[in-house]
């Protein structure tokens, strides 16, 4: 079942209205910072970029899951997070600087892995699928309207206009939250019968992968010899992931359109929230 057309729409400009939060928040100075911190924005785009699909294809394989569900995984492993890192990096006492520099360069960035590595995986995953393999320029053009222009656009009036991006903030981030939510809910409508016969397994699943991807989040930023400020922020950056970017990228009729591959995303989006939630309670008990 695709979505209808009034959820592919509201599905975009949830998107876009997300990429736009995220400019607001941003400046040139973020995209340069990487000359300030470099091993820790090296670690942090080295587990997000070539360790969390290299994860995500491992554990798919290792528990033989479907084409689409595999698939799936694989698309929300390339979606990295949000302006709601950045959120948690400062609850966490993390390193809030680093976390938005990280958040600039990965979105930007995933505007080319993302294509590169979904191409090449539904070629390698696809095979006995009834689905088609898409080549990259058809991942990569709608990201390129639906991602970079709100972004720029966001940060054109962060430059411009201070004060109105100061005030769209918060009203920014809360819609983009309620979409989120709406978008979750309704995949998970439209999909329940595979909800309630797989999401037993595939949230077993989903919860090793956001474990792996945390771990993997330290692991790279203790190799890196990263502070503890800074290794917390690059353990939510890996963890988190853009689930509505995920979703749309699954379901739309300008990509894969099939909302089966959106199933391990709305699983992800809502069990990321709980364990980085738990491990807020955790680093407050431990007083780190």
């Amino acid at each position: 079942m695709e979505l209808d057309q009034v959820a592919q729409t509201v599905l975009a400009i949830g998107l876009m209205i997300i990429m736009f939060g995220i400019g607001l928040s941003l400046s040139k100075a973020d995209f340069i910072a990487v000359l300030k911190f470099p091993r820790a924005v090296a670690a942090g785009l080295t587990a997000q970029f070539l360790g969390l699909p290299l994860a995500a294809l491992i554990i798919t394989q290792l528990f033989q899951l479907s084409p689409e569900f595999a698939l799936g995984f694989m698309i929300i492993a390339t979606s990295p997070g949000g302006a709601t890192s950045n959120l948690f990096s400062f609850l966490m006492r993390g390193d809030v600087a680093l976390s938005v520099s990280l958040t600039a360069i990965a979105t930007v960035l995933s505007l080319f892995t993302i294509p590169v590595v979904l191409a090449y995986a539904s070629q390698l995953l696809l095979q006995n699928s009834q689905l088609v393999a898409l080549p990259i320029g058809r991942i990569f053009f709608p990201l390129l309207f639906l991602v970079l222009l709100p972004l720029i656009l966001g940060m054109l009036i962060r430059s411009r206009k201070p004060g109105w991006a100061a005030g769209l903030q918060r009203p920014t981030a809360s819609l983009s939250v309620l979409l989120l939510i709406f978008t979750v809910c309704y995949v998970f409508y439209l999909e329940q019968e595979r909800f309630i016969t797989y999401g037993g397994q595939l949230g077993w699943i989903v919860s090793l992968f956001f474990l792996t991807a945390t771990l993997l989040g330290f692991l790279v930023a203790k190799a890196a010899r990263l502070d503890l400020r800074q290794q917390k922020t690059v353990v939510i950056e890996v963890g988190i992931q853009n689930g509505v970017q995920a979703i749309f990228i699954a379901t739309s009729p300008l990509m894969f359109a099939d909302p089966v591959l959106a199933v391990p995303a709305v699983l992800y989006s809502i069990l990321m929230y709980l364990y980085i939630f738990v491990l807020f309670i955790i680093l407050k008990f431990l007083r780190l």
